[in-house]
């Protein structure tokens, strides 16, 4: 348990925007994950949660020095800018964090933002229809406007932070990183009922698979070919299919991510591979992952850009061997312990998976020190970054008042 405190000697009121708290994908993993740890190191501060709908809330009812409130508006626009402001002079906060990019231009209280992407200034090719066109329009202009309005800038990676610094101008001393983790169910799955169970749920092979994770990262509304631009699924089918006519004995490869399986019916696969090698799930329930990851050979997560790549650091603490990309965030999570490739290089990324079925003693030196690294990574001391951020963003606004 940590202690912080305002200037005044007093505790501190801490509103948090939690939207986006029930996502699906890695931005709602992120959310839940830091707010459970940080409501088990602090104990003092008294936090009040925002949300718009009463299906959001809930999670945090028994938790002793947090309210939930839901604060009802027709838009995220509205909500960000008019409703919750006028929440938190309601509740007269010291200080108000967002974890999802935007924050109240005109808030009662300093505030805290969390940056999680660049790719609207990167790949303008990823929003190719008229309503994700505007949005990314609207992103490009209005991210460095939430920076800098904000008295501190969080990201959760420091590749991401150098972009920021680039792209949209947030000065480098302005940010500091608070990486994900894996939490604490993230471990080698040893109960053998249990993943014969997992298996039997979801009609996965009973071989060890490659593994492909985009979790909510498919976007059904993408036109032309493209499957999942941004998880590069469309890459991993091709050189998984070179692989799998080259090497007789190759595994099948297993896909988990929403709205895949509608992306990827036989028809579509079978331009890659034949059909019956592919395991199409789509999402799964987050608490079955580690037995996912323990069954998998290998993690196959390629991605053109990650801010994080919590599956890498998940994979890495259930012992599964991981192939990912060089670029973005992915080196910077996955170290040594790791096989990485250019997500364009189709011919590398087969020659990858080939090394770890031929190549003797790889996978078990990937294993071993993909357990080390993701060790690394604590949720934890996150929670107490987050804390002392926050505490530096309410004694900044105090100094000048």
């Amino acid at each position: 348990m940590i202690m912080v405190s305002t200037p005044n000697g007093r505790p501190l009121r801490i509103g948090l925007m939690l939207r986006g708290i029930r996502e699906v994908d890695g931005v709602g993993v992120y959310a839940r994950q830091l707010c459970d740890a940080l409501f088990e190191v602090d104990r003092v501060n008294q936090y009040v949660l925002f949300y718009m709908s009463e299906e959001q809330a809930g999670r945090y009812a028994s938790v002793p020095n947090a309210t939930e409130r839901v604060v009802r508006a027709p838009s995220k626009l509205a909500w960000d800018q008019v409703a919750v402001p006028l929440a938190a002079r309601r509740e007269r906060l010291d200080v108000l964090f967002h974890h999802k990019f935007s924050i109240p231009l005109l808030a009662p209280c300093p505030t805290v933002v969390q940056q999680r992407c660049t790719a609207y200034w990167t790949n303008p090719e990823w929003y190719p229809g008229l309503a994700d066109r505007l949005n990314r329009r609207y992103n490009v202009l209005s991210i460095p406007l939430f920076c800098r309005a904000a008295e501190r800038v969080l990201t959760n990676s420091n590749s991401l932070a150098r972009e920021l610094e680039e792209l949209a101008g947030v000065p480098r001393e302005k940010m500091t990183t608070l990486h994900a983790a894996a939490d604490a169910r993230f471990t080698p799955e040893s109960d053998q009922a249990r993943l014969r169970q997992i298996r039997e749920r979801y009609a996965v092979p009973d071989d060890p698979y490659f593994l492909v994770v985009a979790r909510g990262g498919a976007r059904l509304e993408y036109t032309g070919e493209t499957i999942c631009p941004l998880k590069n699924v469309e890459g991993v089918l091709e050189a998984f299919g070179r692989v799998r006519r080259a090497v007789p004995d190759c595994p099948h490869l297993v896909v988990l991510g929403g709205g895949l399986t509608e992306r990827l019916p036989p028809s579509v696969l079978s331009r890659y591979v034949d059909p019956a090698a592919v395991r199409v799930v789509g999402l799964v329930d987050h608490a079955d992952m580690p037995a996912f990851y323990t069954m998998a050979g290998a993690l196959l997560f390629p991605s053109y850009y990650e801010s994080f790549g919590i599956p890498l650091v998940e994979a890495m603490a259930c012992g599964c061997p991981v192939i990912t990309s060089n670029v973005s965030a992915c080196p910077e999570v996955v170290g040594d312990a790791a096989l990485v490739v250019h997500p364009d290089d189709v011919d590398g990324m087969a020659v990858a998976m080939t090394r770890l079925l031929r190549e003797s003693g790889l996978a078990e030196g990937l294993r071993t020190r993909g357990l080390a690294r993701a060790r690394e990574f604590s949720w934890e001391r996150s929670a107490r970054l987050l804390v002392a951020e926050l505490e530096r963003a309410a004694r900044g606004r105090a100094r000048l008042t």
